[in-house]
């Protein structure tokens, strides 16, 4: 019970600090967003009673306080350039980035995993050599890069999917390969690493003493013993995916939370800023978070000490 508490004050209290530093950096950023909002707009408002609307003719402080009573009760107000609540144009954009990352992360797992496996169950093989020389390039490929060339092989050349935007089923495969290219090879790799690692360690030299198969090692007790950093990786990499779509969904015109908060931080939306970076940062932290309490269930040799 210690642990839990201590952990989950941990937790709350980054989430806090986190909160409170894009408070801060996001009114550094130079620009006012009033002036943002009337230059778009082309009014002539009474700008005093424009940001006394806002709550933005309050002191940086008065300011301040106000955003950590609003915080306690998961209020983040209304956006300053649509005008409308900031849960209502954050969910969507939410739901929008998790459906893309679980896509992204399901296809580097159900591919990356048994090409790992398989690229130590056959040694010195073919496969493995071009499964080798594949892993660095796609490691190496930055998503604004990889992109271009999943839409001029599969849109432009073949006309199997579409360019961007989210009006087809379809429209989610290019930026979820995007995405789950680089995590698959990681994953790939790591896999076979893992493998190689315990291939000569005493409980398996056991098991074929025994007179099980190779195939029956690797697919019930070596899968078994290389879950643990696996489920790390993965839930790390869903956390990064989560934070780090942001070029793939400008690209491609997903309308995801990062894309919504580029726009948010180009029109000084300072509310919707500060609740895009929370529920990003709030994903990130969760994941390790549960990952703690995870790893004991998954194998009873972890401890923790209170």
């Amino acid at each position: 019970m210690n642990k839990f508490l201590k952990k989950t004050v941990n937790y709350l209290f980054l989430i806090f600090i986190i909160y409170l530093l894009t408070f801060i950096l996001i009114r550094t950023i130079p620009g006012d967003p009033i002036d943002f909002l009337i230059g778009q707009n082309n009014q002539v408002v009474d700008i005093d009673a424009l940001k006394k609307s806002l709550g933005l003719d309050l002191s940086f402080f008065q300011q301040l306080k106000l955003a950590i009573f609003n915080l306690l009760q998961l209020n983040f107000g209304v956006s300053i350039y649509q005008g409308a609540e900031v849960y209502d144009l954050l969910i969507p954009s939410l739901i929008n980035t998790y459906q893309l990352a679980l896509f992204s992360i399901s296809v580097a797992i159900l591919i990356g995993v048994p090409l790992g496996l398989a690229a130590s169950f056959f040694k010195k093989s073919l496969f493995n050599k071009v499964l080798n020389f594949c892993v660095p390039i796609l490691l190496a490929l930055p998503s604004f890069i990889l992109a271009p060339i999943l839409i001029l092989i599969f849109s432009l050349t073949f006309h199997l999917l579409p360019v961007n935007g989210m009006d087809s089923k379809l429209s989610i495969i290019l930026p979820g390969l995007t995405l789950s290219l680089g995590l698959m090879a990681y994953l790939a790799k790591m896999t076979e690493d893992c493998v190689g690692d315990i291939l000569d360690s005493q409980v398996i030299i056991c098991l074929r003493a025994k007179g099980l198969s190779e195939i029956k090692i690797y697919m019930t007790h070596i899968l078994r013993l290389i879950t643990l950093p696996l489920i790390t990786v993965i839930g790390l990499q869903m956390g990064s995916l989560l934070s780090g779509a942001i070029i793939t969904e400008m690209i491609f015109s997903w309308d995801g939370v990062g894309k919504l908060l580029i726009d948010s931080i180009h029109q000084r939306d300072y509310p919707l800023t500060q609740a895009a970076v929370f529920f990003i940062s709030l994903s990130y932290v969760t994941i390790n978070y549960l990952l703690e309490f995870l790893y004991p269930l998954l194998d009873s040799r972890v401890k923790y000490n209170d």
